[in-house]
């Protein structure tokens, strides 16, 4: 009866049935203690009573001992069939009382083994979104040194230029002009930290994904075949934050490998999803970036890994010019 509770356990709450389970082999270990059967009946009982004590909010300490000297108790019923002697007393008492105590200790500790890893767990999910949060705050940080003092410079010349329109047309145009060109200026900065061209490089962004997969539990390894160059960096780059974040949020990873070549990189982690690939999102966004510049972008999903693989394309080679042709 006790495995019925065991295959319901879960890290909270108690099993379905639980005290009729308790009852039932309250019942079953005092009669087999009447018939004179084996000392050992009260494991049953034993396991049962361990399962629901360890998991009470309070009194926990004087719960165990009370059941203990219960499963005595039930023991004593061998003396209706039975005269008391020294030895059966032993079988009959102390035996099962001392099991009783003892599997409660050992579901005890187990009960503690479970809450730890619990709150482990807990724990990386917490990190794992304060990881997310982190980058997103960056990210508002950066927009905001972009567009928000612009903004405001905007805001006073169009007020400027409306009050000289009529005395000043010339000066106004200059500062419609200049609010034209502020905006166009914003828009590109935009679009440049959109697009993770803003300061982003690899090498960088290998470290922050480092750090912020580490700081949500998962164990990361990189290899650097050889270093990526300049013009391919910034699409390589975006390519690793955007999975990073991935991992982050949509997976079960705890080790991660990052392969960095000349063109390529490559995003391997474990703890991903069955079934086909998710809809994408920034992924897909590069996807199309990467592919207008002639690279690409490939996902595979396999034995619960995730590999993200993205390339760029080689530069031209750049013609030497001979002796000659000077």
């Amino acid at each position: 009866m006790p495995l019925l509770l065991l295959r319901q356990w879960a890290p909270d709450g108690f099993p379905n049935g639980s005290i009729l389970v308790l009852v039932l082999s309250a019942a079953s270990w005092a009669f087999s203690a009447a018939l004179g059967g084996s000392p050992l009946g009260v494991f049953a009982l034993s396991l049962a009573g361990a399962m629901i004590l360890t998991r009470l909010p309070r009194h926990r300490f004087i719960a165990i001992l009370g059941f203990c000297a219960a499963s005595a108790a039930l023991g004593a019923m061998v003396f209706i069939t039975r005269p008391f002697t020294l030895l059966t007393a032993a079988n009959y008492l102390l035996i099962p009382a001392g099991t009783t105590l003892f599997i409660c200790i050992v579901m005890a500790l187990v009960e503690r083994y479970s809450d730890i890893l619990l709150a482990l767990e807990r724990a990386k999910q917490t990190e794992a979104e304060l990881a997310v949060a982190r980058e997103r705050i960056r990210f508002a940080s950066d927009l905001h040194d972009i567009q928000g003092h612009t903004l405001h410079v905007i805001k006073l010349k169009t007020a400027l230029a409306k009050q000289i329109t009529d005395s000043d047309p010339v000066a106004a145009k200059r500062e419609l002009d200049e609010v034209q060109r502020l905006i166009a200026d914003t828009i590109a900065r935009t679009q440049d930290l959109v697009h993770a061209q803003r300061r982003l490089n690899v090498a960088s962004e290998a470290e922050n994904a480092k750090n912020l997969l580490e700081a949500a539990g998962i164990a990361v390894t990189i290899a650097t075949i050889n270093p990526v160059g300049g013009s391919e960096s910034a699409l390589l780059a975006q390519a690793l934050r955007e999975t990073t974040t991935n991992i982050l949020r949509h997976s079960n990873s705890t080790r991660t490998t990052i392969t960095i070549d000349t063109h390529r990189i490559e995003i391997v982690n474990d703890g991903a999803d069955t079934g086909p690939l998710p809809p994408l999102g920034g992924l897909g966004t590069l996807r199309r970036r990467l592919e207008e510049s002639g690279g690409t972008l490939d996902l595979a999903r396999e034995s619960g890994s995730f590999r993200t693989t993205a390339t760029v394309p080689a530069p031209a080679p750049v013609a030497s010019t001979s002796e000659h042709d000077r």
